[in-house]
């Protein structure tokens, strides 16, 4: 139960730095560090919230270490009036 519980304090957090950062985006290593998970957390939490409608992966620059690597990014979204 305690490992669901931090499951979604990781996925909420990483959606909020997404948000907050946006439109800048990380690589798994970089969220990794950022939100103080291991390696394959990092990469767990970021494929389920690139699941999620408004974020997704793609190939960037990671603005954490700039390399070209797949990463989860917050996707642009229209502006409501």
């Amino acid at each position: 139960m305690a490992e669901r519980a931090s499951n979604r304090d990781a996925l909420s957090r990483l959606r909020e730095l997404l948000e907050s950062q946006y439109p800048c985006a990380y690589c798994d290593g970089c969220l990794a560090f950022e939100l103080d998970l291991s390696l394959a957390e990092a990469k767990a939490t970021a494929r389920t919230l690139a699941s999620e409608p408004r974020f997704g992966r793609e190939r960037r620059d990671c603005y954490g270490c700039g390399r070209a690597i797949e990463l989860t990014v917050k996707k642009r979204g229209k502006l409501l009036r």
